[in-house]
């Protein structure tokens, strides 16, 4: 099984709205048992049908953040977010990169305070179907022909596509190597 690499920008959104709103749920369901128990029915399934919107918020914003994810599988990059998947093919990336996630979207989009200094992949790609990845990274990712996602292991996921991308930028031949045998004559004096 690949690798998955979280989508920071989810674990942020539960950490900071899914547990208040699971704990308000919850207090809804308990206010509901008292008026249920006091025999005022119609107060009872007002604070049931708040507990039920609330707590269906929180359960979609951890099933998010649990089922939200990108790997790399062949190819292609993919983009899971709850049950929508998008395959990005590798030949459509140009240039793939690791970024401060501040300084990644710096004048393009606000950055959540617990994002600022976490690393993003920076991915700049050739044809983007901008309208689609927009629809699911949401706009704070997608801007013109470049991706910008934080997330967990993102230099893995960086030194991966790279491999694939460029698998021979890496690798040194016999006439790259510098000639241990020659001297340096920079900053000699004579």
């Amino acid at each position: 099984m690949q690798q998955r690499f979280m989508n920071l920008y989810d674990r942020d959104r539960w950490r900071r709205y899914g547990y208040s709103l699971t704990a308000v749920g919850v207090l809804c369901v308990v206010l509901a048992a008292i008026f249920e128990s006091r025999k005022d029915v119609a107060a009872g399934q007002v604070w049931l049908i708040s507990s039920a919107l609330t707590l269906g918020l929180a359960v979609s914003l951890w099933m998010r953040q649990r089922f939200s994810y990108v790997r790399f599988d062949g190819g292609k990059l993919v983009f899971r977010y709850l049950t929508v998947t998008l395959r990005i093919d590798l030949v459509e990336v140009r240039r793939v990169r690791i970024a401060k996630l501040a300084a990644a979207v710096q004048g393009r989009a606000r950055t959540p305070k617990g994002l600022a200094g976490v690393d993003a992949l920076v991915l700049q790609l050739r044809r983007p179907d901008t309208a689609r990845l927009r629809r699911m990274l949401t706009r704070r990712c997608v801007f013109d022909d470049e991706l910008v996602i934080p997330l967990a292991g993102a230099a893995v996921l960086q030194r991966q596509i790279e491999a694939v991308v460029s698998p021979h930028r890496g690798a040194e031949g016999p006439e790259t190597r510098p000639n241990p045998n020659r001297s340096r004559r920079r900053n000699r004096r004579r």
